[in-house]
């Protein structure tokens, strides 16, 4: 037996992850194609087939190993090597499969940049072997804040897939496998709440090896191991508790313990809720921002889902103050004035050319709405805002990075500050300890 990477800088990975579940037969216990499309390598996430020594590529592999990042050990990165069988239930070597993957690292581990942009040429990490279709323990916690918050049990973890499907109405190839919540699958955040013993929302994240590279304010936080948080979702009935704020502070804390400094995440730009959770409440940032990133579509994706890369320093002095409470919450009124420019007029007039200190990007007051009643007003509004956070985003000097939301009465906008040495060092500085 022998293990063969499937590498996603091929131009045929598409096609080869397409096959993969064609052959798996969309089995439940497989992670969503977007996620193995886009997210896996952004996490430092591999990929292998196990095959016999000799056979041809027209038949299907013995199974499929997915190297999820776990954590770093002294002796180097830690990964969950969740295994997929060819047939499942199927009987298999735990032990043969993690040494013959163990040894195709030790002999080529490509270029990762969490690894420090450095090709290792010995492996010295650890494998931990695990089967999603096996059977597996679940630990349910409770933390009361008038809200039941904590890691799910059993029952909760198949409920989160079924919240998944009834917020999004996505496919079952697009839904998280409820095994990720169990006690040994590894996940970075897996996070409920209950109101009245009912689920009402759901956090969970990945761990990750590295990330963007970072201007150098951020270098004096951990770099090597962060955290992709990956879903955040809320039943509409429980919305405007600020569930999901709560959420959000319980993965920083635990994701402190855990001795991580950096937490990751997607966000559409067009989605002023989110905005203004993000950045006026959460004190993220970012200055990273990718047009069309997933392929998908679903009932809040109906036009190229473009997507904002967020930035949440747990360590630094804006984030810590925002999860003692001391932050007001309280969206920029945004007005006319010399140090902010409005850049574009809803889906029509744009400006280029903006070097004030502050600049406001107006975004849908209902995307969600427009995208299902008006298609085509919904993709001059996605093409507009894409040109220009493509054109103001940035760390380097001159440009933007988004800070904050803002309103000025029925209007919405995301808010960026230009970016100088002054701006970097301020939000990346770290709280007293």
């Amino acid at each position: 037996m022998r293990a063969v990477q499937i590498d996603p800088a091929s131009p045929t990975w598409s096609d080869q992850l397409r096959q993969m579940r064609r052959w798996l037969a969309d089995r439940p216990s497989l992670l969503p194609h977007h996620f193995l499309e886009s997210v896996l390598p952004k996490i430092g996430g591999l990929l292998f087939a196990l095959v016999e020594e000799r056979t041809s590529a027209a038949l299907p592999p013995l199974g499929y190993a997915f190297l999820l990042p776990r954590t770093i050990s002294p002796n180097g990165p830690v990964y969950t090597l969740r295994f997929e069988p060819m047939t499942m239930g199927a009987s298999v070597n735990a032990k043969e499969i993690a040494r013959t993957v163990q040894r195709e690292l030790a002999l080529d581990l490509p270029d990762i940049r969490n690894l420090q942009h450095r090709r290792l040429h010995q492996f010295g990490g650890q494998l931990l072997f695990y089967r999603p279709d096996m059977p597996q323990q679940y630990t349910p916690t409770h933390i009361i804040q008038g809200v039941d918050y904590g890691h799910p049990d059993a029952a909760e973890a198949t409920a989160i897939r079924q919240l998944q499907q009834t917020i999004w109405h996505s496919p079952c190839d697009s839904l998280y496998p409820r095994d990720l919540h169990s006690d040994d699958a590894g996940l970075g955040t897996s996070l409920v709440a209950r109101v009245d013993g009912k689920m009402a929302a759901f956090l969970l994240g990945f761990y990750c090896f590295g990330g963007m590279p970072l201007p150098a304010p951020w270098h004096k936080f951990r770099q090597d191991l962060r955290l992709e948080s990956q879903l955040l979702a809320v039943d509409p009935g429980q919305r405007r508790r600020r569930i999901g704020q709560f959420l959000k502070r319980l993965q920083a804390h635990q994701a402190l313990a855990d001795g991580i400094d950096l937490i990751s995440w997607t966000m559409d730009p067009l989605l002023f809720p989110n905005a203004l959770l993000n950045f006026t409440r959460l004190r993220a940032i970012t200055w990273e921002f990718q047009p069309s990133l997933y392929t998908f579509r679903n009932e809040l994706n109906q036009v190229p889902a473009s997507r904002l890369h967020v930035l949440w320093s747990v360590r630094s002095q804006r984030v810590q103050t925002a999860l003692a409470g001391q932050n007001q919450a309280k969206p920029l009124i945004v007005a006319p004035r010399p140090d902010l420019t409005i850049v574009n007029q809803a889906a029509g007039m744009t400006i280029f050319n903006a070097d004030t200190p502050r600049i406001a990007i107006e975004i849908p007051a209902d995307w969600i709405t427009l995208q299902r009643e008006d298609r085509g007003t919904a993709q001059r509004w996605r093409d507009v805002t894409d040109r220009l956070l493509g054109h103001y985003l940035g760390p380097q000097p001159g440009h933007y990075i988004l800070t904050e939301a803002g309103v000025s009465a029925s209007r919405y906008f995301l808010i960026g500050e230009r970016v100088d040495d002054k701006l970097l060092d301020r939000l990346a500085e770290s709280a007293a300890t």
